[in-house]
């Protein structure tokens, strides 16, 4: 018993259709088929002889209305035609984006319903834009940043410097929990549930974090990853009264207000012991420069008690603020604050020493890469600020950092924009 030929799918393909065509004309003569050939060509192809005879037919109804030789296919033809919505979509031109925030506000800005939008969101006919709130700055602020930016060029090759004698520093509050998180979770299994006495009053902790730029230590033999410390601001105090947790008189941790006095105490009981211990011997003579950003809390530059104080430690250690309502020119805050976060946010912390255990041990475990890459992301900061002439109007840069690592082609440094060319060949001939 023969075994019965495989059904056939219902479209045959362009290129099969073309076969098709090919082998009917190469036995036909002058455009008219001999007998027999119709059902010779679909034994071949292995279809139906009406199959062959409708795409002769059609071939020849579209030779005769267009030139072209060719059976196209009716599938379009089937079924109902999809809607075009660019002229509706286009309504939202006129419309302020205050007011097409959500999709049900876009969707009646522009006469559409609500699942019909949200189909062309997904079909990428509209983007979802987070807009985030940038400071405002001046025209001394712009000049400032563009200066500090081309502070940074080296203007033999044009890379920028990589800062391998920089350390920042800055502070950040961390959160023993957040009002919204996110979780995902099977079927029918239980959303947790957490509660809190107020929202206002979520326990956080103050921290300065200080970091500088990975890379060999010669003098070691070992590669430094370019983490100095991270301490909170605390201090351990007996309870003064009772509670239902502890007895007066318990010696209980307590988060103390950053001042400019609580901020240099921090840098020389922290900081400077940290750079002693730490910090590389590779600045060529260099002083270590710690930049810091302008908050009130900050101390000067110039800083007496912290000049003594680093006097006596031995090593060169100089303070310097970075341009004033500029976090995109910290490392800190290009991804190593969010970083820490993420992996604290991972950690169930209830109490304020817990809190803190989590928080410095997150910030140990950070990958040198990731501090190595907000380096990266600040040089990449820095050439968008001249590229907008000292403006903060641009988007972070994405430069695959991750793909070029794992390529081995990841550069200590990046060449500057043709505008800071531009700007320093100026400079030169001045």
């Amino acid at each position: 018993m023969e075994t019965p030929a495989p059904a056939r799918k219902t479209n045959l393909t362009d290129a099969e259709r073309h076969q098709v065509l090919t082998e009917l004309l190469q036995q036909s003569i002058n455009g008219v088929l001999q007998r027999g050939t119709l059902a010779a060509v679909a034994t071949v192809q292995g279809i139906h002889p009406s199959t062959v005879s409708r795409l002769w037919t059609r071939a020849k109804k579209e030779f005769a209305e267009t030139g072209c030789f060719v059976a196209p296919s009716l599938k379009r033809h089937k079924g109902r035609h999809a809607s075009d919505h660019t002229h509706t979509l286009e309504r939202l031109r006129g419309v302020d984006v205050a007011a097409r925030s959500t999709v049900r506000s876009a969707a009646a800005a522009c006469g559409m319903a609500p699942t019909t939008l949200f189909r062309q969101l997904q079909q990428g006919r509209l983007r979802s834009h987070t807009s985030v709130v940038k400071p405002i700055l001046s025209d001394a602020n712009k000049a400032e940043r563009l200066q500090f930016s081309l502070s940074h060029i080296q203007r033999d090759t044009m890379l920028y410097d990589k800062m391998l004698d920089t350390v920042h520093v800055d502070e950040k509050l961390f959160y023993i929990t957040q009002p919204t998180r996110r979780f995902l979770l099977l079927p029918g299994e239980e959303a947790p549930i957490r509660r809190l006495r107020s929202k206002r009053y979520i326990t956080k902790v103050m921290f300065l974090a200080a970091v500088g730029r990975p890379r060999f230590d010669p003098a070691t033999q070992q590669f430094f990853d370019g983490k100095l410390g991270i301490w909170p601001f605390v201090e351990h105090v007996p309870a003064q009264r009772s509670s239902a947790r502890r007895p007066a008189g318990t010696i209980i941790t307590k988060d103390i207000s950053v001042t400019k006095t609580s901020y240099r105490a921090m840098l020389i009981a922290k900081l400077l012991p940290a750079l002693c211990e730490h910090w590389p011997e590779d600045t060529d003579g260099r002083p270590i420069v710690v930049q810091q950003d302008n908050a009130p809390a900050h101390i000067a530059s110039e800083d007496q008690v912290f000049a003594d104080a680093v006097a006596a430690c031995g090593r060169r250690v100089v303070l310097r603020n970075q341009p004033p309502n500029n976090p995109d020119l910290n490392c800190n805050d290009l991804g190593l604050f969010a970083s820490i976060q993420a992996r604290q946010q991972k950690k169930n912390a209830r109490t304020t020493d817990e809190l803190i255990a989590a928080v410095t041990e997150s910030y140990w475990e950070l990958p040198m890469r990731t501090i190595n890459a907000t380096f990266l992301s600040l040089q990449g900061s820095m050439d968008d600020c001249i590229a907008q002439d000292g403006d903060n109007n641009y988007k972070p840069r994405h430069m695959k950092k991750a793909k070029l690592e794992r390529e081995g082609r990841l550069p200590m440094s990046i060449r500057c924009c043709s505008r800071a060319e531009e700007i320093l060949t100026q400079a030169a001939v001045l």
